[in-house]
């Protein structure tokens, strides 16, 4: 946990903190009271951002889960003047190459300074099975989502273009 004092926290102060900040997180609306004191629990790698730091850089590959815990960031693609999406507390990123170990498809500016929870492999294995099942579906659930709004921006792209072949 990342505060502003310097006197170190005890460990179960931490777990409280963070509890208390993940109850917002989407991705722990299927976990129970219990799975989620355990989360609270574990050591985390909970990184903090500066306003326009680089979260996740496109190409890289970096294979971890971030969840924003707090502040905003903008999900931006090389070539592309304005941001593809732009990201709340709460907001899962980086599921595509956690999930299939493929490279950073964007970038991930900080917007403002952020606080955010890093998944890496290692941390996930640590994680009851159970736990390891409802992040893995909420992704598939997010990742159906996005692909949802993708093919209605398409539908509405070809409406648009009235007779032109959208491939």
């Amino acid at each position: 946990m990342i505060t502003n004092s310097h006197k170190p926290q005890k460990r179960k102060d931490r777990a409280m903190s963070l509890l208390e900040m993940i109850e917002d997180i989407p991705l722990f609306k299927n976990f129970s009271e219990e799975e989620k004191k355990a989360f609270a629990k574990m050591d985390h790698s909970m990184q903090a951002f500066n306003k326009g730091d680089t979260i996740i850089k496109e190409g890289e590959h970096y294979t971890s889960l971030y969840l924003l815990v707090r502040g905003t960031a903008q999900v931006t693609r090389e070539g592309y003047d304005s941001p593809v999406a732009v990201l709340k507390a709460g907001s899962a990123f980086g599921e595509i190459s956690f999930l299939t170990r493929r490279a950073r498809q964007s970038n991930v500016i900080a917007n403002e300074n952020s606080l955010a929870i890093k998944i890496d492999d290692a941390f996930f294995a640590k994680l009851d099975p159970a736990m390891r099942d409802n992040i893995k579906n909420y992704l598939i659930e997010l990742l159906a989502n996005r692909l949802d709004s993708m093919n209605e921006a398409l539908s509405k792209i070809a409406k648009y273009a009235r007779g032109y072949a959208v491939l």
